[in-house]
């Protein structure tokens, strides 16, 4: 049976740095060890941050202007593979994937694809970007649902959609994509989840352009949802 402390008794602080120095001594070696360790790795993460990642990142932005003015005047084959002085978004995702401007180069390549009709590819690159802004991270997400409508897979699309809507709150994509996500429910006659997505654009966003469609579509889909199965 264990003794308990004397209520009030004093810690015998001599006592306790004592052991600490002996446990310290008993394994100085492992300890030294994984300090140094630690320090490496904090060391080697900064080293690659200020000498390697930065530089590479800053490099990246200067590379990718010319295709986003290509892809700005709609010369899209220019904006993807470049004009052989300046390197389109191919070449940049491929040489700084890693970096916020290689993963903003995937995202153009996603729009590029999907406007070529070439979806599947769209889907992959929409996947792949890995994006810090708030409006492209949401648009990536929501695009996807409009890829998967393109390619006949309308639950996967409305789910898409769903995403998109709950990423961030905004009110320019959230009832964007509410009302896409209330359109493909009504397509496949699910009126009740159809009434959900436009009665929150009803509710949430009143300076939302379309509104009164919105309230129409609204309006229907609850009378379609309370009619007798």
């Amino acid at each position: 049976m264990s003794t308990q402390p004397t209520e009030g008794k004093d810690l015998n602080i001599g006592e306790i740095y004592t052991k600490s120095e002996l446990f310290l001594e008993k394994n100085k070696t492992p300890i030294t060890v994984a300090v140094v360790a630690v320090l490496a790795i904090v060391g080697g993460l900064l080293g690659y941050k200020k000498f390697i990642s930065e530089p590479r990142a800053k490099e990246a932005q200067e590379m990718i202007w010319k295709a986003q003015y290509y892809f700005e005047i709609d010369s899209l084959d220019k904006a993807l593979n470049g004009d052989g002085n300046y390197l389109g978004f191919a070449s940049v995702a491929e040489q700084y994937g890693s970096t916020s401007t290689g993963n903003l180069a995937k995202f153009y390549m996603a729009v590029i694809f999907h406007q070529k009709g070439e979806y599947e590819t769209a889907l992959q690159y929409y996947k792949e970007a890995d994006l810090g802004d708030d409006v492209l991270r949401v648009m990536a997400v929501g695009n996807q649902g409009d890829v998967l409508v393109e390619l006949g897979k309308p639950a996967e699309a409305a789910t898409q959609f769903m995403q998109a809507a709950d990423l961030v709150k905004s009110d320019y994509t959230t009832p964007m994509f509410l009302m896409k996500a209330g359109i493909v429910y009504q397509q496949q006659n699910d009126w009740k989840n159809a009434a959900k997505c436009f009665g929150r654009i009803v509710a949430d966003f009143p300076t939302y352009p379309d509104l009164n469609t919105a309230k129409k579509y609204a309006g229907r889909a609850k009378a379609m949802a309370e009619q007798p199965a």
